[in-house]
C-alpha cells in the first residue's frame, strides 16, 4: 500500500510536445498555416489585393528562375489563382514595356531628326 500511496501523491507526467526543429522553411510554413486559417472553408477567398506574403511568393519564384512573360500564351490563368502577386507582375511589366518602347521610338525619332537636320545643308547659289 506505500507504493500506491506514493503513485497518488505524485503529479501526473507532462504531457510530451513534439519539438520542431529550425529550418528556413519554418517561418514560410508557419505563414502560410495563418493564412490557410483565414480561409473560409469550403471555397477560396479571393480578394484583388496582394499582400507582402504574395510579393515574396512571386518573388522567390523568379529567384528560382522561373519567368513569367505577361503576352505568353503558355501563362495559364490557373497560374494567377496560385501566385496572386502574377496578375500585378504582368500588369506593371506590361505598362513598363510599353513605356520603355514608347520612350525608344521617341528617343529614335529625336535622334533621326537631328541627323536629318545636322547632315541637311541647303546652299543658296546664286548665278
Amino acid at each position: 500500500m506505500s507504493k500506491r500511496n506514493a503513485t497518488q501523491s505524485q503529479p501526473p507526467p507532462r504531457p510530451l510536445i513534439k519539438q520542431h526543429s529550425w529550418s528556413p522553411d519554418a517561418d514560410r510554413e508557419e505563414a502560410w498555416l495563418r493564412r490557410k486559417g483565414k480561409q473560409p472553408s469550403g471555397r477560396l477567398g479571393r480578394s484583388k489585393s496582394v499582400t507582402d506574403e504574395d510579393l515574396e511568393e512571386l518573388k522567390g519564384c523568379i529567384e528560382l528562375g522561373f519567368g513569367f512573360e505577361p503576352d505568353s500564351p503558355d501563362l495559364d490563368p490557373r497560374l494567377s489563382e496560385t501566385l496572386p502577386a502574377l496578375g500585378l507582375y504582368c500588369a506593371v511589366n506590361k505598362q513598363y514595356s510599353s513605356r520603355l518602347s514608347r520612350t525608344s521610338s521617341l528617343s529614335s525619332i529625336v535622334s533621326e531628326g537631328e541627323l536629318s537636320n545636322s547632315s541637311t545643308t541647303i546652299v543658296d547659289q546664286e548665278e
